[in-house]
């Protein structure tokens, strides 16, 4: 049986690894895919993310409700 030595130890671990995986998440860096991040637009893009203040407004907003209830960041369309 694990002592509370053992218990910490354990908790300090998976600690650890969600703060990594954390970082390591937020150095993706996005990249212009020809068309909007958010909505898919293709028409008013030209090697930006997205087509316009609304649509990053609206990404970053649902970006941090993702990430605040610990949902995986919204995959780019295709």
């Amino acid at each position: 049986m694990a002592d509370e030595a053992d218990l910490a130890f354990d908790s300090e671990q998976r600690h650890m690894a969600q703060a990594l995986a954390a970082q390591r998440r937020r150095r993706s860096v996005m990249q212009p895919i020809g068309q909007c991040h958010y909505c898919g637009d293709t028409e008013r893009i030209a090697q930006r993310l997205f087509c316009d203040s609304e649509c990053a407004a609206a990404w970053e907003h649902e970006s941090a409700l993702r990430t605040r209830q610990g949902l995986p960041a919204r995959q780019a369309l295709h």
